[in-house]
């Protein structure tokens, strides 16, 4: 019989995926995927449950076997089916405060050559409010497996307290709680800058065609290549991080903070007041 998961990570990207990723391999009661992201169900799904299954073909005896997979968070119709092909999945959600979330999607794009302004040039030209509906996305996936199949995580806590985070998906996933792995008490996947922006956006480019023809394991293996990495990219030196501007912080505050307020509402949590303080604090300022 073929070995599906039985967890999903699906969101959101820029949160501490790649962290999570990391520690979760090393778990001696853990499998996931040898790739991060096998885009089976929203680049693959066409190649069938056989071919997605034989990522998970080493599993063995493994309690919690999964998938790192921050695409699917973004595509609230895959929920259903997601729930029709895997059955009763767990889900790992984890939020990052939206100005922080915002400038590391910036960032990224530009690590990635994929883009060269400044974050204000991003504000006006690419960023997407759409991302920072923090419970509308979470509702289809909520109807689909339920309350106590989510767990929904902080990125601040995961920065604060790598070893409770990491204790805490732990219990969630119902195995043993390890030590946290060596090397995972700061930051992976930090963010930083291309040597050369037309060679970053040409390996991009690449990464993203063989995506939809299959070659995750390839992608996979070059990303690991720490020879790779030097030659692509260099890390942002201390004090260079560019800053969202008053106004921007302002904007996304607006999108965010109703969002927010209803997953508070809903699941207990306490993301609004964490992040904007009490609730006659809002600002006045105009939704992008």
């Amino acid at each position: 019989m073929a070995t599906l998961p039985n967890f999903l990570y699906i969101g959101t990207g820029r949160a501490g995926s790649t962290w999570l990723f990391e520690a979760l391999r090393q778990h001696p009661e853990v499998f996931v995927t040898p790739v991060k992201e096998t885009n089976y169900f929203d680049l693959n799904h066409g190649r069938g449950l056989d071919w997605y299954s034989g990522f998970f073909a080493d599993a063995g005896g493994c309690r919690a076997v999964g998938e790192i997979a921050h695409r699917y968070w973004r595509r609230p119709a895959l929920a259903a089916q997601v729930r029709a092909e895997l059955g009763p999945v767990k889900l790992l959600v984890c939020y990052r405060r939206p100005e922080d979330f915002v400038l590391s999607a910036y960032l990224f794009a530009r690590r990635n050559g994929r883009f060269k302004g400044s974050p204000a040039d991003w504000m006006a030209s690419r960023f997407e409010a759409e991302a920072l509906a923090y419970h509308a996305l979470l509702n289809p996936w909520l109807d689909a497996f339920g309350r106590e199949a989510i767990l929904i995580a902080c990125f601040d806590d995961l920065k604060a307290d790598p070893a409770a985070f990491y204790a805490a998906v732990c219990r969630f996933l119902e195995v043993s709680e390890q030590p946290l792995p060596a090397g995972l008490q700061g930051q992976v996947n930090a963010a930083a800058r291309p040597r050369s922006a037309g060679l970053a956006l040409a390996v991009n480019w690449l990464s993203k065609r063989f995506k939809r023809r299959g070659g995750q394991r390839l992608i996979a293996w070059v990303k690991r290549q720490s020879l790779v990495q030097r030659l692509l990219y260099s890390p942002l030196a201390a004090g260079t991080k560019p800053a969202l501007s008053d106004e921007a912080r302002a904007t996304i505050r607006a999108i965010a903070e109703p969002e927010l307020a209803q997953l508070d509402a809903y699941f207990g949590t306490r993301f609004r007041p964490r992040w904007y303080g009490a609730a006659d604090s809002v600002p006045a300022a105009r939704a992008a």
